[in-house]
């Protein structure tokens, strides 16, 4: 197994569960941790690379692409327990053609109108009563975020692709926008080296699969960037390529200031949220 740490510090600010990354270490884990500063977190990990303070999309984009490029990922897995052989709406436009944009951006509203990004042959409709989108009925964890989206009107999408060959189904869409994250463009934006940006894929990569799983571990140093549900989403992206997701020590977790907190959000035993973090 192996250990990836982003955006915390984990050795000072949650050293109780960091004792289970000194135990994983001590037995034969790769512990990387990649963070701006060189902290006790750094001293502990196997391997440390020092990145720019909010290059972090563009990391975990490049090992994205390194992925994707060079077949890595486990078909299996990504096949079967991912949307990636899913067909999207051929109104939907990525940001190559739009410079920079993706399909549905409303400049007035300064907001995304998400019909053009819907599976094809599915219509939007309401997600406990309301879409996500720029609807924000409640306060706190579940403002405006979550990870619901609209449900489907059963139990399969519309329309698929097993082969995941066909040039509008989500996998070939995801491997044409992180094509423009080389190593090369990782190691100019990020700061670092293309050789410790490859160790970094190389050792994820030998440590996920069918025999084995990989974790990220994140704190406030995602979470307190404007942009910091879009790392942690770019994480997942990585992560279900992998086959990391769902699976014993695998996954994304966060680390947060007490033990219950995360769970309750995400079991969910808060009053306002139900599964899949949608509003009451």
């Amino acid at each position: 197994d192996c250990i990836v740490i982003m955006g915390s510090n984990m050795a000072e600010n949650h050293p109780v569960g960091f004792q289970w990354v000194m135990e994983a270490r001590e037995r034969g884990a790769p512990v990387i941790h990649i963070d701006p500063r060189f902290t006790r977190t750094s001293a502990m990990a196997t391997k440390h690379v020092g990145i720019r303070a909010g290059s972090d999309i563009a990391f975990l984009g490049g090992i994205a692409n390194y992925i994707l490029q060079n077949d890595l990922y486990f078909r299996e897995y990504v096949e079967r327990y991912t949307n990636a052989p899913v067909i999207i709406n051929e109104d939907f436009t990525d940001t190559e053609v739009l410079d920079g944009l993706f399909s549905g951006w409303d400049p007035e509203e300064g907001q995304y109108s998400v019909e053009s990004w819907m599976y094809d042959g599915m219509e939007i409709h309401g997600s406990a009563g309301q879409r996500e989108q720029g609807f924000k009925p409640t306060k706190g964890e579940a403002s405006g975020h979550g990870g619901h989206g609209g449900g489907l009107h059963h139990g399969e999408p519309p329309s698929e692709d097993r082969t995941m060959q066909h040039p509008r189904c989500v996998f070939q869409l995801l491997k044409k926008h992180y094509a423009r994250y080389t190593p090369e463009f990782v190691a100019e934006t990020c700061g670092c080296s293309v050789d410790d940006f490859v160790e970094v894929c190389e050792t994820l990569i030998a440590n996920s699969g069918r025999d084995r799983t990989s974790a990220f571990c994140y704190a406030v140093g995602w979470t307190q960037h404007t942009v910091g549900v879009q790392m942690i989403r770019s994480a997942a992206v990585v992560q279900q390529l992998l086959g990391n997701i769902g699976r014993p020590g695998g996954g994304i977790l966060a680390l947060r200031g007490h033990a219950s907190i995360q769970g309750s959000t995400d079991i969910p035993t808060l009053y306002n949220i139900l599964p899949g973090y949608i509003p009451m």
